[in-house]
């Protein structure tokens, strides 16, 4: 069952992080639009600043889950890499909680918001007037998206970890090595 929600888990973050992708792509192509109609015709786009705002934000809380799927998340590991693989699992357990801690209030509040923003249809103070709730969502599901995922990651470390793989807990929650960087090419790809 964890296996199939994990494969699941990490088709969806792959997915989301395409979209946040394409997102920067057309917000870069959108921004170039209107510095160069800008600077040569005098005219704007309008609105290009604002919009790739809201991209920058949602791809990054997209880009969140397959970081911790493909362990890209930054770790001091000049103290992790000598210490006993057990040592090290538990310090991944206790990572995954760190981001959890951080990262769940976060999500709860930022839920907040989004009601408060969707109950008075509150809109951006600036000429596009975009209702701030449909970027917001997007973002939102982000965050809520990465908050499964960490919830997710601890589960299957620590199962792992009680079952005794050690190499599993590592694989799914550990600091990529060196080698495993150079091999995978992506950051350290442990699906």
């Amino acid at each position: 069952m964890l296996d199939k929600l994990l494969a699941a888990n990490f088709k969806l973050s792959s997915l989301m992080v395409w979209i946040g992708g394409v997102g920067l792509i057309g917000a870069a192509i959108m921004v170039t639009i209107d510095v160069f109609l800008r600077d040569v015709f005098l005219v704007t786009l309008g609105g290009a600043d604002e919009i790739s705002g809201y991209v920058f934000a949602i791809s990054t809380a997209f880009a969140f889950p397959y970081a911790v799927l493909h362990r890209a998340n930054v770790r001091i590991d000049a103290l992790y890499i000598p210490l006993p693989p057990f040592v090290r699992s538990i310090l991944d357990l206790v990572a995954l909680v760190g981001l959890a801690v951080f990262f769940f209030p976060l999500t709860w509040r930022s839920w907040l918001m989004l009601q408060d923003n969707i109950s008075f249809w509150t809109k951006s103070i600036t000429p596009l007037q975009t209702p701030i709730a449909i970027p917001q969502s997007l973002w939102f599901a982000g965050m809520v998206v990465f908050c499964l995922t960490v919830l997710l990651v601890f589960v299957v470390a620590l199962v792992r970890l009680l079952r005794g793989d050690l190499t599993g807990v590592h694989d799914i929650a550990g600091v990529p090595t060196l080698d495993e960087e150079m091999q995978s090419g992506d950051g350290g790809h442990a699906g």
